[in-house]
């Protein structure tokens, strides 16, 4: 698999010793793997359910620069599944109370909040600032300009969906050692959908789209260190109503 090379010289200080020692004992993962970590930067699209399962992940891992980048605010209705906010967070930016909490459990990831939607005109901009890509939007169509935006400028998308009971998941436009990128969300589904669920029409239990954000979290780890395969042309598809996960390859 293709990971992020790094180019960290810095030893680890004290502190990170002591933060991540627990994941720097994983096989594969070392000392190396975790300077990787300092180094990268993500975007991560959306900081509502899915963000909320997502972004502790990223930033309790060492990340090195988190952009978050959503519009909206926290609403009352939001409660139930967006665990990184609380009742005295109601009508705040979701992306500044996002990257406060964040910064308050671990101060050490330059964490940038962008409280504004993502929108075709300025995807390139903030897209091309950054390493990876994580898309855990609920709209359908941000998810396509996202996907459009990382295809045009080579960066890999983690890409996650939730409404409901169910799931679904993958990795976009991973680079492949003969220079070619892996298949993309437009090879999956080529058209914009018109009927796509989303949580205000479907509903959504509540650790629905949080288990999606952690798996989407565990994802971004793999390929920012090198350690297990990434979901690069598979769609990882799961139901926890019988708990019931499936896993489709395509090209």
């Amino acid at each position: 698999m293709t990971s992020i090379q790094s180019k960290e010289t810095n030893p680890l200080t004290t502190e990170e010793w002591q933060r991540y020692l627990r994941q720097m004992t994983l096989p594969g993962w070392s000392l190396e793997g975790q300077a990787r970590l300092r180094q990268i930067s993500i975007l991560v699209i959306g900081a509502g359910g899915i963000g909320s399962g997502l972004l502790p992940y990223l930033a309790g891992a060492g990340v090195g620069r988190i952009g978050i980048v959503d519009g909206d605010t926290v609403d009352t209705t939001n409660l139930h599944r967006q665990v990184l906010y609380g009742a005295e967070n109601v009508g705040q930016p979701k992306a500044t109370a996002a990257a406060r909490r964040l910064s308050g459990a671990n101060p050490l990831p330059d964490i940038t909040a962008f409280p504004f939607r993502l929108t075709a005109e300025n995807a390139g901009e903030l897209i091309s600032g950054f390493d990876l890509v994580a898309d855990g939007s609920d709209n359908t169509e941000t998810r396509y300009v996202v996907n459009d935006a990382c295809t045009a400028h080579g960066k890999t998308l983690i890409w996650g969906a939730a409404a409901g009971f169910q799931g679904q998941l993958s990795v976009f436009n991973l680079p492949r050692a003969d220079g070619q990128h892996g298949p993309n969300l437009r090879n999956l589904y080529p058209d914009v959908p018109t009927d796509a669920p989303d949580c205000v029409d479907a509903g959504v239990m509540g650790p629905v789209p949080g288990i999606v954000g952690a798996m989407m979290a565990a994802e971004v780890l793999k390929i920012a260190t090198g350690v297990g395969e990434p979901l690069s042309g598979q769609l990882l598809v799961f139901d926890v109503r019988g708990m019931v996960f499936r896993s489709f390859k395509f090209q």
